[in-house]
């Protein structure tokens, strides 16, 4: 396995536990993070999209905003105007957050349309603070540039490395 970098990001297949991984991590070391969580919403059993959940002290209202439906099988559209807004706030205030770890859980295609949020995610990656994420394995310039960083490791989670990982990576941290 690498060195692990300033930044750690977490990719994979889907359904693979790479959001686990992390939280058990986060758990086992008890890292103080802030920084967002994805959060799916669902309405009659089913999901019909997500959330974006702020680990950073805000207004109820604010929180848990959706940032993405449901809008056929296997398709979502994005809301950009919640990463815009409730997504940038969050990492400003987790910028400013006496936590020592931001948490991005997680990035891929649909924030790619909030320029404000990408420009956010790179200025709070230019940060002190040390970030725990989640990339989507997909085409976006944003996972593109954050992959391309010297300070960030990505690892790949599978089911045959996940308990392995989380050794080394409590190991680490």
């Amino acid at each position: 396995m690498p060195e692990i970098g300033k930044h750690l990001f977490l990719t994979g297949d889907k359904q693979v536990g790479k959001s686990t991984l992390l939280r058990r991590l986060i758990d086992a070391r008890q890292l103080d993070c802030a920084g967002f969580e994805t959060q799916a919403f669902y309405m009659n059993g089913e999901r019909r999209g997500f959330t974006l959940h702020g680990r950073v002290e805000m207004p109820p209202y604010e929180n848990d905003c959706i940032c993405c439906v449901r809008i056929g099988e296997k398709k979502a559209a994005p809301v950009p105007e919640a990463f815009s807004q409730n997504g940038v706030d969050i990492l400003q205030k987790s910028l400013e957050s006496a936590n020592a770890y931001i948490l991005m859980d997680e990035i891929g295609r649909l924030e790619s349309r909030s320029e404000a949020f990408c420009a956010q995610v790179l200025q709070t990656l230019d940060g002190e603070k040390r970030v725990l994420g989640v990339l989507q394995k997909c085409s976006s310039t944003l996972v593109e540039q954050i992959s391309a960083r010297n300070d960030v490791t990505v690892i790949t989670v599978t089911p045959d490395n996940r308990e392995e990982l989380l050794q080394t990576l409590c190991e680490a941290y």
